[in-house]
């Protein structure tokens, strides 16, 4: 019988597979029309790097639920390529985030067989659908800052939290609004931005979901 530890590294491994391609998917993501980057793309080896040190740690984390890691350590991979190109063009592309709700829906719905654990499914797509009505309310409010993007993404993270529980949704998004709002009043302050400038808060959202995931606050 294979220990879980060993268990859960071997499920994780096969996120290896994508780590060639992370450099092409984040640089292949243009500006938007009139716009330049913000920052040039990492180089493979810092950006498989840092995908495989938040791969790791999240495996790290859920090592004791082997079935919930493909689709934790699979939010991980896309989850770095999502921030670092919001990061560079303010963008959160939709080829990468709506793919990815059937995915993670697929990669729960599996996990929730293996563990009969069908209660922790509901939650998920209860929360999934409560964080995107909020965030689209929060989107349609003037000046809020929050783009389209960022409606769409805060679903897949809604859902990858309400699979933790409850807590694990407030901390996650709360946390994730706590960095992003320290990081504009520290650009604010600095005069790097302006009152009415938009800046990139999905690498802050992904964020506060990761610190709950690895805190498992549920």
């Amino acid at each position: 019988m294979v220990p879980g530890g060993a268990l859960s590294t071997l499920i994780a491994l096969p996120a290896l597979a994508a780590l060639p391609f992370g450099r092409r998917i984040v640089a292949g993501v243009p500006a938007l029309p009139g716009q330049a980057p913000h920052r040039e793309a990492p180089g493979a080896a810092a950006l498989g790097a840092v995908t495989v040190l938040v791969a790791a740690a999240v495996t790290v984390a859920l090592h004791d639920h082997p079935s919930w890691l493909p689709a934790y350590v699979y939010l991980a991979v896309v989850g770095v390529w999502l921030a670092v190109i919001d990061l560079r063009v303010h963008r959160l592309p939709d080829h990468l985030v709506l793919p990815s709700y059937p995915v993670l829906a697929g990669l729960f719905g599996l996990a929730a067989l293996l563990t009969g654990e069908p209660g922790r499914l509901l939650r998920a797509g209860m929360a999934a659908a409560a964080v995107w009505v909020i965030f689209l309310g929060v989107h349609c409010l003037p000046r809020a800052g929050l783009g389209r993007g960022d409606v769409k993404v805060s679903g897949l993270l809604g859902g990858a939290l309400g699979w933790l529980g409850w807590p694990s949704v407030v901390f996650g998004l709360f946390a994730g609004i706590v960095l992003g709002g320290l990081w504009a009043s520290a650009l604010l302050v600095a005069g790097r931005v302006g009152r009415h400038d938009r800046i990139a808060y999905g690498p802050f959202l992904l964020a506060g979901t990761l610190l709950a995931v690895l805190g498992r606050a549920g």
